[in-house]
């Protein structure tokens, strides 16, 4: 039996999904299957995944079903793959032929119940590529394989780890019990965080091993519409709700949470929306702000550590994670960034 499934979620890709498939069959490892996942896709994906259905019937599995968004993607593959690993491959992405193999033998090596690889960014018409090491180097240095376990000081680093799927392989255990908001994207961010939270070990290694494409119309880095931003600010809050009720959570975790925050309150600039929508939008992201200022004594310390900010944000930072202070500090926030938005 396979030890992996390589999920695909297939949407409006029929431009990138034979290079994704071409990278997956070029694989040295023999022991996985693909699941590709149609999400109702409109344009000819589901033609070309026809055409690779029909040439490797034993190797690519073929799913259709209506659009759901990503996160429904993933609940229906984990539910459906018999496989105690997965791997999620973006169609627009591709995978280094050594990927599988090499994720594969770190976790069995090694027990982890999440493998992390390094990978190399593209952005959409150039053959450059940069490498990331996948996680923000200005806070941690992660150590090329070795054993991350879970109660020690050292997990903590993996927080700073970056929660796109690329080149990262699950234990399904750990992911088997996530439930995924549907029609919206962002979902990458639960899956990660909260199979996180489940893992008693994880592993690094410094080896590139995805290709990451970056700057594809209709990617969720790209999307600054007023849906697409609203679907983050859910899935954040989804994390939150879903981690209270796992034991033995990191305290660098709600600071990790409250970084989410401050990224989101600043993305916010970029929407393109009218001056309510923007308004409505950050009275929403006050409700993420709330459930992480519950927190604030396991947020303090972490910020004292780890937090880059001027004085004045500093201030501003420390009003937010006062529960007697945050709501009218908070508000004035939005007053000021309202009266500031522009309509696009």
């Amino acid at each position: 039996m396979a030890q992996v499934t390589v999920v695909v979620p297939i949407y409006n890709v029929e431009k990138y999904v034979r290079a994704c498939f071409e990278s997956l069959l070029k694989q040295t490892s023999d022991d996985f299957v693909v699941l590709a996942v149609n999400d109702g896709s409109p344009d000819n994906s589901a033609q070309i995944i026809s055409e690779f259905t029909a040439r490797y019937p034993d190797r690519i599995k073929y799913i259709t079903k209506e659009n759901g968004g990503y996160g429904s993607v993933l609940q229906l593959a984990i539910k459906e793959m018999d496989t105690p690993y997965f791997i999620v491959c973006d169609p627009d992405d591709t995978l280094e032929p050594e990927a599988v193999e090499t994720l594969l033998n770190l976790a069995q090596v090694s027990g982890a119940d999440i493998t992390i690889g390094a990978k190399m960014i593209m952005k959409e018409g150039s053959s450059i590529k940069e490498y990331d090491p996948s996680y923000n180097k200005q806070f941690t240095l992660l150590k090329s394989n070795r054993v991350y376990n879970r109660g020690t000081e050292e997990f903590d680093d993996l927080f700073f780890v970056n929660p796109s799927p690329h080149a990262k392989l699950y234990r399904r255990e750990a992911a088997k019990d996530i439930v995924f908001p549907e029609k919206t994207g962002y979902t990458d961010n639960l899956l990660f965080y909260i199979s996180l939270l489940n893992s008693g070990k994880v592993i690094y290694t410094d080896k590139p091993l995805a290709n990451y494409l970056i700057d594809r119309t209709g990617n969720t880095m790209t999307d600054i519409s007023y849906k697409a931003m609203n679907g983050q600010i859910l899935v954040f809050r989804t994390i939150a709700e879903q981690a209270v009720k796992l034991e033995n959570i990191p305290d660098i975790f709600w600071y990790r949470m409250f970084e989410a925050f401050k990224f989101m309150l600043y993305q916010t600039r970029r929407l393109n929306c009218t001056k309510e929508q923007y308004r409505e939008t950050l009275e929403y992201l006050g409700t993420f702000l709330e459930m992480v200022t519950a927190r604030q004594k396991e947020v303090k310390p972490y910020y004292k550590k780890y937090a880059k900010t001027a004085v004045i944000e500093r201030m501003r930072d420390e009003g937010l994670l006062n529960p007697s202070l945050m709501n009218s500090v908070y508000s004035g926030i939005v007053r000021r960034m309202t009266n500031e938005f522009e309509e696009k």
